[in-house]
């Protein structure tokens, strides 16, 4: 992509911008409400516009290469994501859930789902250093991939047949079977083709005798020899139909012209040349040409003729295919233009080359960002160099003699040089700014100062009172603002209870600082980039001024406390001649001491921890943590591999029919995408724990995968057989050790696989030995507790068993938990959609209605298991004969011992129940609908008392 391509698409995402910042404006002046119905549509309406201009925005972040333009987008991307996450948990609060529905939303702005997905951000991965990254390269062979405790997860039910083992009395011979299907393909073809070509040529013999017939003439070929040459490795053509030869075509003095299809071997056109004029007056003598010329010259004049027919025959031949490529390149274009203007094609649309080229120009636009960067950072140090260089002595002496203009100032009105700046107050900066003492003020002060050395003790003992008890008042005053501030609040919450709560768009509950950056920055942005033409500036070079502008202040602010300590010397030099003119005594002032900062709330400073791995190395670190099997690796997924359909009909359920209706699996894939935004280079909030909730075989440990991949994260596995060997007086140096190298070797993600053992409230016999709640007693103090919010590492979980677990100890050390919904109906199609289209000889007319209906609530897993497993090798080959039919699949989780049932009802009640406990907003939400149930059973006993 050129840079004014990139250019345009930036001035079209700044009108995007624009449109949505007067949306809001418009959101601003609406009345405060009280009706939720409105207000979740007003806010869910402004997240569909901040969706698609966040994706532009991360484009254009990403395909910039101007650093200053790309640093003004960096912060616009970064408020803008901001804002858009803000909204979405704005709606879930709203709805109390972490699955929303925003249908309203959609048909309002004429979209559909799948333009408010939350898609890959372009700033992910985030870059590691080059010497960590060779450090995680070089290690990657030895790792030994993440296994699931489940052997039915879908991670590993997805995988290809398992072949057998090979022979060790057979030497292993890796056949390139793509290659010989290939060329089995082509020899066939090759067969076929000649047999035709050879059926033809008996046809023309057959139809036309008279054309393959004709008179013979003298020059014709008489003998042709002919040779058959065997070659030993020259491919059969087996089995192809033989075409039997019962006729000479070989013909002897016979001139063969005119043929429709097939010209044998050793033909030549012969040219017919006109007759000359007769001239009957005068009659001249015949003469042959045999007569007239020698046999040498007919010889030659023969060669030439047969030359200039081959030429005449290849041009001829070039003709006829540039005119049928012409005319099917013509036909092309009239049916394109036809399907536009019918409306069969959209000409924006992009193909699958198109897509391709773009990607690659992108891709390679994206590799010139560090050299960008380079050639930034070396203009701004010769800048910095230069100023130093030519212009930092006339900087010097400009301080200097404003510093002297102060002293002779002060002099001249107030006969006396005030109090010289402290560093840490800010220098002489503060004489610029204007805030040191005017002479007025000094002499003021020094008036009142010997005032108060003429006053008496008494005097200045009843002033110390009346300072007291002012201070007093002050202190009283503020404590009963505080409590009618206390008491307001207690109001307003007790008439919410009563009367509902009031939005008002413009608190900062709904203008937040995401927002008010996002004005600023873009404001800034066209004041300063008003007089520069971007789509002439094809180089994309700094903007010297600018650099020039931020040196100088820079080189200023250097420079200063050098001339700083230069005159402090020169007035304490002045002070010492104003005391001796004034004959009294000379005292050099006493710096003054700079106060202490406030450490924490309690005035005392927290303790880092120590380092116990201080006198070791990274590499040896992880080393270790590689022997002991907590760092591994894990296969390249993606979210969007997890399969599974959105809930069509749960807006209208929840927001007119007052149901709670199930969340489908489709909506999982947005929640995870949307807690990772935190886990690239832009600073936006995500959780620093999350547990996935769900039945064994639905795809958890497939979406732990994803979730590393996506972010090119390092895995850390902390579950139960990985710390079991390690002891528990090792288990705080072992968490030492892991955030540790968590924080070196960013992002990182810390998975516990059936994270609910930590936390047994009774542990089975059969896991005893392997003690698995030594590690739940230290989680949250020795790793959760010590995460930082900015920090690129997220634990994460997965639990078949939840209700095993001890819910408080579970719930304080995972931040958010995500319950993964049983299949329905449009999950369960793609499902088996997704598994048959991988098999040949599957139609896909092939009826998965009846199918998808009856094999409601089955595992990812078991469906794709089924799939692999009827389909073997045998069965595909008798597809053909005997076709696939949706019993058959049936059959395969009937017969198998024991037979396969999808998950009861009753035991999935276990899973919401748990997740009702342990997250915040699913216990909310079933609060709320106990309360909204007895409401409805309150009115209907009302109504049946009046029908009495």
């Amino acid at each position: 992509m050129t840079q004014k391509t990139i250019a345009k698409f930036w001035i079209a995402t700044q009108a995007e911008l624009q449109d949505v910042l007067l949306h809001e404006h418009l959101v601003q002046r609406f009345e405060p409400t009280k009706d939720k119905q409105i207000v979740h549509e007003i806010v869910s309406e402004l997240y569909c516009r901040y969706v698609p201009l966040c994706r532009m925005l991360d484009r254009c972040y990403d395909q910039t290469l101007q650093v200053q333009k790309r640093e003004v987008i960096q912060g616009l991307a970064q408020a803008a994501n901001q804002r858009m996450l803000e909204l979405q948990q704005k709606v879930k609060q709203m709805e109390l859930s972490e699955f929303t529905y925003i249908d309203g939303a959609l048909r309002e702005l004429h979209l559909i789902p799948e333009d408010v997905q939350p898609m890959r951000p372009c700033y992910f991965p985030l870059e590691r250093s080059a010497e960590h990254g060779g450090l995680i390269a070089a290690s990657s062979k030895i790792l030994q991939p993440l296994t699931s405790s489940s052997s039915e997860e879908l991670s590993s039910s997805s995988e290809s047949e398992e072949e057998p083992p090979p022979d060790p009395r057979r030497p292993i011979v890796r056949r390139d079977r793509v290659k010989e299907k290939r060329i089995a393909a082509l020899n066939l073809i090759l067969a076929h083709e000649k047999a035709r070509r050879a059926r033809i040529m008996q046809l023309n013999f057959r139809l036309h005798p008279k054309l393959f017939y004709p008179k013979p003439r003298e020059d014709a070929i008489q003998d042709f020899p002919y040779e058959f040459y065997h070659k030993p490795d020259q491919f059969m053509l087996i089995p192809v139909k033989r075409t039997v030869y019962n006729w000479d075509y070989y013909v002897k003095k016979k001139d063969v012209v005119a043929f429709p299809y097939y010209k044998p071997p050793g033909w030549v056109e012969q040219i017919v040349e006109p007759e000359p004029a007769k001239d009957i007056e005068n009659p001249q003598p015949v003469v042959s040409e045999v007569e007239e010329k020698p046999e040498e010259e007919e010889e030659d004049s023969t060669e030439e003729k047969i030359e200039k027919m081959i030429r005449n025959r290849s041009a001829r031949k070039i003709q006829r295919y540039w005119w049928k490529y012409q005319e099917r390149k013509r036909l092309l274009r009239e049916r394109y233009n036809r399907s536009v203007v019918l409306g069969m094609i959209d000409e924006m649309e992009r193909g699958p080359n198109l897509n391709a080229r773009i990607e690659q120009a992108e891709a390679e636009r994206r590799k010139r960002k560090p050299e960008f960067d380079e050639a930034f950072l070396k203009a701004v140090e010769d800048e910095k160099t230069r100023i130093l260089q030519q212009r930092g002595p006339w900087i010097m002496e400009d301080i200097s003699d404003h510093i002297r203009a102060w002293f002779r100032e002060f002099y001249d009105r107030a006969h006396a040089f005030d109090r010289y700046p402290e560093i840490w107050e800010g220098g002489t900066i503060l004489v610029i700014k204007g805030e040191t003492l005017t002479p007025e003020e000094y002499m003021e002060v020094q008036r009142k100062k010997a005032l108060e050395k003429l006053k008496s003790a008494e005097q200045k003992k009843k002033e110390a009172e009346a300072r007291k008890k002012a201070k007093e008042l002050e202190k009283e005053k503020k404590k009963e603002a505080k409590e009618k501030l206390k008491e307001q609040r207690r109001e307003e919450k007790e008439l919410e209870k009563r009367e509902g709560k009031t939005y008002d768009f413009k608190k900062p509950e709904f203008a937040t600082n995401a927002y008010i950056t996002i004005e600023e920055s873009i404001a800034r942005y066209e004041k300063d980039w008003y007089f520069i033409d971007e789509l002439d500036s094809e180089e994309e070079l700094p903007i010297m001024e600018w650099i020039t502008l931020d040196k100088f202040a820079e080189v200023h602010q250097e420079l200063r406390p050098i001339v700083d300590e230069v005159l402090r010397g020169e007035r304490e030099l002045l002070q010492k001649a104003l005391c001796k003119d004034n004959k009294k005594k000379y005292k050099p002032a006493k710096p003054k001491k700079e106060k202490r900062k406030r450490k924490g709330k309690k005035g005392k400073k927290k303790k880092e921890a120590p380092d116990l791995t201080a006198d070791r190395t990274i590499d040896s670190l992880y080393e270790e943590l590689i022997e002991k099997n907590v760092i591994r690796t894990y296969k390249k997924r993606r979210i969007d591999d997890f399969i599974g359909d959105y809930n069509y009909a749960a807006y209208e359920k929840r927001n007119f029919l007052l149901e709670d209706p199930p969340a489908a699996m489709g909506e999982v894939r947005d929640i995870i995408k949307t807690w990772l935004f935190g886990m690239g280079s832009l600073g936006l909030p995500k959780p620093k724990s999350f547990c996935l909730l769900g039945p064994s075989g639905y795809g958890k440990t497939m979406l732990v995968e994803a979730v590393c991949n996506e972010t090119d994260a390092v895995l850390f596995d902390l579950s139960v057989a990985t710390v079991a060997p390690i002891p528990v007086a090792e288990i705080p140096l072992m968490m030492h050790m892991i955030l540790k190298m968590a924080r070196i070797l960013q992002p990182t993600v810390i998975c516990i696989d059936e994270a609910h053992k930590l936390f047994y409230k009774k542990i089975p016999p059969d896991e005893k030995s392997l003690d698995p709640t030594k590690l739940g007693k230290v989680l949250f103090k020795r790793l959760i507790k010590q995460i930082k919010k900015d920090e690129k590492i997220l634990l994460v979980g997965t639990s078949s068993q939840p209700w095993t677990a001890k819910v408080g100890k579970f719930k304080k050390c995972f931040e958010k938990f995500l319950l993964i919904p049983k299949t329905d109906y449009g999950s369960t199609q793609l499902l088996w959609r997704h598994a048959l289209s991988k098999k040949v000889g599957i139609g896909k007319d092939f009826d998965l209605s009846p199918l998808s209906l009856v094999t409601r609530g089955y595992a990812p897993a078991q469906i794709l298991g089924c799939v692999n497993q009827t389909l073997g090798l045998r069965r595909r080959m008798r597809l053909a004969r005997v076709p696939l039919t949706a019993h058959e699949l049936l059959e395969h989780f009937l017969t198998k011992n024991p037979p396969e049932y999808p998950i009861t009802d009753k035991e999935y009640l276990k899973f919401i129940k748990f997740y009702k406990k342990a997250d915040k907003l699913a216990k909310q939400r079933a609060k709320m609908l106990k309360i909204r149930e007895a409401e409805i059973a309150k009115q209907k006993a009302k109504e049946a008392k009046k029908k009495k």
